[in-house]
């Protein structure tokens, strides 16, 4: 080999050793940035480390990488989250809250969940377990009368569900809550039934005025016509009663006459029928035609 030959060669074993060196160095080289924590694990090893490294760059083994996690807080929203709540009504809520997994257990997060990823499924789970089992302690209308109160037990229970798996929460904020249409159609049929009872209840003085005006008028008009109708009766009694007498008095008078005459004249019932025929005859206006029998035959026998 000659000399030439031998500068090429350890010209090129001085290259490689160079970009070997770089290459190294760059595989150590991991940059984290501002809103980034993580805990180195070498690749070749297996090994995660112990501690937790911020934003910035950092060297560690050659092929090293971080596990990344954020370094501030993250948002979980549940936009159209479906709960039965006390009474069993599917009520619509709208929740969301700010969480960030405490950088003191990083390493023991890492060692549960792998990597953040799974971490923030894990999160959403217990997350919507949490507010279900909040819903559940509310009927429908504790929902508007004390919200303030149930964004606080949702706030509580998220809060112990995510201290259980090493994250802190956050301004958490019920930002709707839906009630099916059903019963917002109930409950308007409701509000309106109220507001006529309020109506008719202010109404009924007037209408019981009113009532008790035309029962007044038709008591004072019954009680005119009942007068009324009284004072008729007594006047066509009255009036029958003196008709009464006066023809009582009339056939009185006439037996009298009657009873005068047949004595006077000596009369018998026959005779005093012959009279009043007699009489009636006379005082007829009319002609009067009597039928009577003809008169007996007489026979005339002729001696011989």
């Amino acid at each position: 080999m000659s000399g030439k030959t031998k500068v090429y060669v350890i010209g090129g074993i001085v290259v490689c050793v160079i970009a070997i060196i770089i290459g190294l160095v760059a595989s150590s080289l991991k940059q984290l940035e501002s809103d980034e924590m993580g805990i180195k694990y070498d690749n070749i090893q297996k090994k995660l480390f112990d501690s937790v490294e911020q934003e910035g760059l950092h060297t560690g083994p050659p092929g090293y990488n971080f596990v990344k996690f954020p370094s501030v807080f993250r948002t979980i929203e549940f936009p159209e989250l479906r709960c039965l709540n006390k009474d069993g009504v599917n009520t619509e809520l709208n929740v969301a809250f700010q969480y960030q997994a405490r950088p003191a257990d990083l390493r023991s997060i890492i060692m549960e969940f792998k990597d953040h990823e799974t971490y923030v499924t894990v999160l959403k789970y217990a997350g919507e377990a949490a507010i279900h089992e909040a819903c559940s302690k509310y009927n429908t209308t504790e929902f508007q009368t004390i919200r303030a109160m149930f964004q606080q037990t949702v706030r509580e229970h998220v809060v112990t569900r995510f201290d259980e798996l090493r994250a802190n929460v956050a301004d958490l904020q019920v930002n709707n809550i839906a009630r099916p249409y059903a019963y917002e159609e109930a409950i308007r049929q409701k509000e309106a039934a109220r507001e006529n009872i309020a109506v008719a209840l202010n109404e009924r003085p007037r209408q019981l005025t009113q009532a008790n005006t035309a029962k007044r008028e038709a008591e004072t008009a019954a009680t005119i016509a009942i007068n009324k109708a009284e004072s008729d009766a007594r006047i066509i009694l009255n009036r029958a009663q003196n008709e009464a007498k006066a023809i009582e008095k009339q056939y009185e008078t006439e037996a009298e006459t009657y009873s005068n005459i047949m004595t006077s004249q000596g009369l018998g019932v026959e005779g005093f029928l012959s009279y009043l025929g007699v009489r009636t005859i006379g005082e007829a206006k009319q002609p009067v035609y009597a039928g009577m029998k003809a008169p007996a035959k007489t026979s005339y026998v002729t001696d011989s």
